[in-house]
């Protein structure tokens, strides 16, 4: 394999990719309902982000140091840190996909046997990645630029948004050349981690937690800041305001980014930045021996890195605990279905208690409503359908195993309830420990909560049954090699949406009965049930259809199922 680029095979290389995008936009194999729900929540994060973040900036640009108010440094300092947050975040993101594209893609077993130099494919992969990248740039730069536009000083505005693509076009180059330096790192650490489960589970789960905890603090101070809860001269006092700048001026390259856009030190700053984007490319391009290399050999070898243990069969089990430890063991030995179900279905409560936390209050202070009820009620069903998205995989990730299933002397009653047994014995512990610190901290009473409880696990009940039976009429098998499914045709998206959908019926049904009736004095306090009656009866009504949906014709569509296209 010569080292060299050559340009026109990176160029096919990239045609290639291409191709593979438009295939992946055809009928059947895109997910319109996932791209839509994924719009949606970026434009409803933006729209968000931008209303509370330009109201911050407006505060903040406003704190005096030495009775002096100095927009243009607290512009900087703002900039700085949100231009620092979005280079982690794209440098984490850069890391996966390197990892992704480098150590597990296919099509590197293909190349490894083709007369194609290391640094031709690394580089078009890297372009790739790029583009990727310089989406997500765009999203988030110019997001935090509109929301900072009204705070600017004077004189700076068209410079600003003129800067602004080329900011977004020079941080993807060094996310991604940090990317390449720790892919390796991580690919070693990852592939030590992948065979010790409980260990994996443990330290992706404490991570996962730390970040929603960090979220939560981040998001309560925010809120008693805008809110007027607390005097801003809690927050920032000089020593806090001196600390800040300090700490400005070492979040490099970031400052320089932010200082660049607001005309703020042009030469230093000018000449630092291309200095750097030089020193990253370079970089990139000289570790691809080392990183290309590991992962062809990766992809030759099959990098088989499991550990076994000899546990000899004991005595004869029942056939229902056989297929529940079936289900558990298939899902705990994967390591993104272990995240994907168990560490966010452990994570659930605390999204549902630092979300009251911060909601309850808001909604008070704004409305003069104790909605706290309705909301528990409304965030419980609503971090209910995205953690149970397990289940709208119970039959695709039988992959073809499914068929030996079938031979088996067990019924299609016990396959199929196994299933949804053992995703209710998840829903419910997560629902009750979710209830739980609802009480214990207060937030609902006991019946509240015991309440929420219970309409929970019946949603839970139905939305499983729900995603059992559509998965099983439009069960998709993976052909890679380990039988994970990393693409769902759509599935998940379907079972996420008609979730939701529900939880916004109840929750909002709720919160709309309890204003209505807090409008009509004459009528406080009389009808209280109603919302109590309303949730019940369309939660069970709910459960009730799926169930029948799921046991329609069970038998018949399970003996004569032949479906489970390969994707």
């Amino acid at each position: 394999m010569k080292d060299r680029v050559d340009f026109s095979l990176v160029g096919a290389l990239l045609r290639k990719q291409a191709i593979e995008r438009r295939y992946g936009f055809r009928k059947g194999n895109f997910d319109i309902i996932g791209f839509l729900l994924r719009a949606v929540l970026v434009a409803l994060f933006v729209t968000i982000f931008v209303i509370f973040f330009g109201r911050f900036a407006a505060i903040y640009t406003a704190v005096p140091t030495k009775n002096h108010v100095d927009v243009p440094q607290r512009v900087y300092e703002i900039l700085a840190f949100a231009y620092l947050i979005i280079l982690i975040l794209m440098t984490l993101s850069s890391v996966s996909a390197i990892v992704r594209e480098l150590f597990l893609a296919d099509d590197i077993k293909i190349f490894s046997a083709m007369p194609v130099s290391a640094k031709s494919l690394f580089v078009a992969k890297l372009i790739g990645i790029y583009r990727g990248q310089l989406v997500f740039a765009f999203i988030t730069v110019l997001t935090v630029n509109i929301a900072l536009a009204p705070a600017l000083p004077e004189g700076v505005a068209v410079w600003f948004y003129c800067m602004t693509p080329v900011m977004c076009a020079g941080m993807p180059l060094i996310t991604i050349a940090v990317g390449s330096i720790l892919a390796l790192p991580f690919y070693v650490v990852r592939q030590f981690l992948q065979p010790r489960f409980f260990l994996l589970f443990f330290v992706v789960t404490l991570i996962a937690a730390g970040a929603i905890a960090l979220y939560s603090i981040v998001l309560g101070a925010v809120k008693e800041l805008l809110l007027g809860g607390r005097d801003i001269g809690e927050f920032f006092n000089e020593g806090v305001m001196e600390n800040i700048r300090v700490i400005v001026s070492y979040c490099y390259p970031s400052n320089w980014f932010a200082a660049f856009v607001l005309k703020h030190e042009l030469v230093v700053s000018g000449l630092c930045i291309p200095a750097v984007l030089v020193c990253c490319v370079a970089i990139s391009m000289l570790i691809i021996r080392s990183v290309l290399t590991r992962a062809l050999q990766a992809r030759i070898s099959g990098d088989e890195n499991f550990i076994y243990t000899d546990q000899p069969l004991t005595e004869k089990g029942h056939i229902f605990t056989a297929l529940l430890k079936k289900e558990f063991v298939q899902i705990f030995r994967t390591p993104s279905y272990m995240f994907s179900y168990f560490s966010v279905a452990i994570l659930m409560p605390l999204m549902v208690y630092f979300c009251m936390d911060v909601g309850a209050s808001m909604i008070e202070e704004q409305f003069g409503l104790d909605c706290s009820l309705e909301l528990a009620l409304f965030l419980t069903l609503l971090f209910s359908a995205l953690t149970n998205v397990f289940c709208s995989t119970n039959i695709s990730r039988e992959g073809p195993m499914f068929y030996s299933m079938k031979a088996l002397p067990v019924s299609h009653r016990e396959v199929v309830f196994t299933k949804v047994f053992f995703c209710m014995m998840v829903t419910l512990v997560s629902q009750l420990i979710s209830a739980l610190m609802l009480g214990i901290t207060e937030q609902v009473t006991w019946p509240m909560a015991s309440f929420v409880f219970a309409i929970g696990v019946v949603f839970s009940f139905g939305q499983i049954c729900f995603a059992t039976r559509y998965d099983f009429n439009h069960a998709r098998f993976s052909s890679e090699d380990d039988g994970e499914i990393r693409e769902t045709g759509g599935t998940v998206s379907a079972i996420i949406v008609v979730g939701m959908l529900v939880a916004f019926l109840v929750g909002f049904g709720m919160i709309l009965v309890r204003v209505f009736f807090a409008m009509r004095t004459d009528l406080v306090g009389t009808f209280d049930w109603l919302s109590y009656a309303l949730a019940s009866a369309i939660t069970f009504f709910i459960a009730l259809i799926s169930f029948t949906y799921l046991i329609g014709n069970l038998g018949k569509r399970y003996y004569e199922f032949s479906g489970g296209g390969l994707f």
